[in-house]
């Protein structure tokens, strides 16, 4: 097999497609990329599988957004095996797998990131270009005492919070942070505070769960004063920046230290079970910040065409070493729509691409059986490419059987 880029490629399936389609058509992109993702699902052929070292996070794997599944599973030089979701609830079964069963690895089904969240904690996005105005993402899932959040959004009601991606939306938040000569009754003032909304002349940020606000006016020149307030019991402290319009730059009053944060989200969440985002210029990164000390851990890197990530999990049952441990594993390929000439296709053989780019065509023309015919070239195709990428490698066959009530039986090659 070789490197091919779409637009390595799209003089030559233009001519077939169509009966000649243009190479700069937009549909023609389309048809390539349902071509591939068509023949990476008929087997594992060349370039569409490899070896890959991958993280361990709280005992799971979670692979990259490139791959769809795991093969095979190596850890410190011991091979082990790779179980599907049916394996712990199968009758007569091994039931729940036990504590130390590092040797085992179980599919978890698909998560949104990389890493979950092990407490209650407010979102955070950073982004690595400057995004337009209608640049979003959204974050879905529950807190803490399992209760959906919800948000307001144009008079209606929505599942999940939507942030603002765009420099200046006001999804910021601020971190306050008291020193040892704050009187210890204020302690509880300390923490994230996040936007919450401007009146009255003033921006405001609330603590989650709190009535404790910090406000400001919403134009901040020289001699404005800034509050962090409690509905209740009044203002607590005051102070001035005569210097900066800068919420990060304000002059607290010894002991009060505010720090602006970027774009974080009202409500915190316990756990996120989906991320709805626009295509964007950039890579986003998304943290989950604690709400009292404001500590981040990133959770989920995304693309800038990665739209609705999802990632596929493993889990290895009792696995206790250290976070970030990596493990070797044998890894499908995930099909990846390609955007432009300079993408890298997964599926590299020309000849299979053109006859499964046919027979997409026949059967959208409702031409079943020669579309069949098309597709069952492109395969034999995919076949003759791969006998000749494998060469005189031998593929012993493997024997593992795991016997219930009775240990294991080593492997047989």
């Amino acid at each position: 097999m070789i490197r091919r880029t779409y637009g390595s490629v799209k003089e030559q399936l233009a001519r077939v497609t169509q009966n000649g389609m243009c190479a700069t058509d937009p549909q023609l992109l389309a048809r390539t990329n349902e071509a591939q993702e068509r023949l990476l699902n008929k087997g594992l052929y060349a370039g569409t599988y490899g070896r890959y070292s991958v993280c361990v996070y709280g005992g799971c794997i979670t692979l990259p957004r490139e791959f769809e599944s795991i093969l095979g599973y190596n850890y410190s030089g011991a091979p082990a095996q790779v179980y599907n979701q049916w394996y712990e609830f199968m009758a007569n079964g091994p039931g729940m797998s036990t504590v130390g069963a590092w040797r085992q690895l179980q599919d978890r089904g698909y998560v949104p990131c990389f890493r979950s969240i092990e407490s209650q904690k407010y979102i955070r996005v950073y982004t690595d270009l400057i995004e337009d105005a209608t640049s979003t993402i959204l974050f879905r899932g529950s807190d803490t005492y399992n209760n959906r959040v919800q948000t307001q959004e144009d008079g209606a009601y929505i599942d999940g919070e939507r942030l603002n991606l765009s420099a200046g939306s006001g999804n910021s938040s601020m971190l306050v942070t008291f020193d040892s000569t704050i009187p210890v009754a204020f302690e509880s003032y300390a923490g994230v505070y996040s936007f919450a909304y401007t009146g009255g002349g003033y921006n405001w940020w609330r603590k989650q769960g709190t009535t404790h606000y910090i406000y400001a006016f919403a134009t901040f020149n020289a001699g404005n004063s800034a509050y962090i307030n409690d509905s209740e019991d009044g203002d607590l402290y005051e102070g001035t920046d005569p210097t900066t319009l800068l919420p990060s730059s304000y002059t607290w009053p010894a002991g009060v230290t505010v720090t602006e944060l970027p774009r974080t989200t009202v409500n915190a969440f316990r756990s996120i079970d989906a991320i709805n985002k626009t295509a964007t210029k950039g890579w986003v990164r998304v943290y989950a910040v604690d709400p009292t000390t404001g500590s981040e851990s990133c959770i989920a890197i995304l693309a800038p065409d990665e739209t609705l990530p999802q990632y596929r999990r493993y889990a290895i049952p009792g696995f206790d070493s250290p976070e970030g441990t990596s493990v070797t594993v044998l890894a499908k390929r995930k099909f990846i729509p390609v955007v432009s000439d300079d993408d890298d296709l997964i599926v590299t053989n020309l000849g299979a691409l053109k006859m499964m780019a046919i027979a997409i065509e026949k059967e959208e023309n409702n031409n079943l059986e020669e579309a069949d015919q098309y597709e069952a070239k492109a395969v034999a195709l995919l076949q003759e490419e791969l006998k000749e990428v494998e060469g005189a490698n031998i593929g012993r066959p493997q024997i593992q059987m795991e016997m219930f009530a009775m240990g294991e039986i080593p492997n047989m090659a």
